[in-house]
């Protein structure tokens, strides 16, 4: 009997060690998200979009993203948080037909790969601030790309592309980021 408890105590043990790299790999994903959805925040404060905002979005500021985005609760934590007098709300979408009139920021991670030329075209000529977070984020034609460099979230700016949709860019968030034309 002693020999049964002592197996089954080990092999707890090692079920135990096994799973703990996951967890810390699932937090450490958790945590990432958090600070994205942090700084998407804070970059939304150094944007200037246009007076005239859609109809019905004069108090909201629409936060956009494909429905099964994983970063999606780190970005439902934003909702309510104002932001230069609009409210955040934060918006899932399955199909991408009407986000120019629907959106005022578009996140796209690299979980969209597939679809993310055709959703920044979409809005491309729109005032709507497309972040994502993938290394050609900005080459393909979007406005703010955020990338883990050593531990830290750096961006870069599509000026070209914020020039585009209509929207100003503080020279403050310009000093900050690598700015790609």
């Amino acid at each position: 009997m002693k020999t049964v408890t002592t197996r089954a105590r080990v092999a707890i043990a090692l079920l135990l060690l096994a799973a703990a790299p996951l967890t810390g790999a699932a937090e450490q994903i958790a945590s990432e998200h958090a600070v994205k959805a942090a700084i998407i925040y804070k970059i939304a404060k150094f944007i200037s979009w246009p007076a005239e905002a859609p109809e019905g979005n004069q108090d909201m500021l629409p936060i956009c993203l494909p429905a099964a985005d994983p970063i999606g609760p780190a970005l439902e934590s934003l909702a309510g948080k104002t932001v230069q007098g609009r409210t955040i709300a934060i918006h899932h979408f399955e199909e991408a037909g009407t986000l120019a009139s629907d959106c005022a920021i578009l996140f796209l991670s690299q979980s969209a790969t597939l679809r993310r030329p055709a959703l920044i075209s979409n809005v491309a000529n729109a005032p709507v601030l497309t972040i994502g977070d993938s290394a050609d984020f900005v080459e393909i034609g979007g406005i703010v790309t955020l990338e883990i460099k050593k531990n830290r979230v750096t961006f870069a700016i599509n000026k070209g592309a914020s020039d585009r949709a209509g929207l100003g860019i503080s020279a403050q968030l310009l000093q900050l980021a690598t700015v790609r034309n």
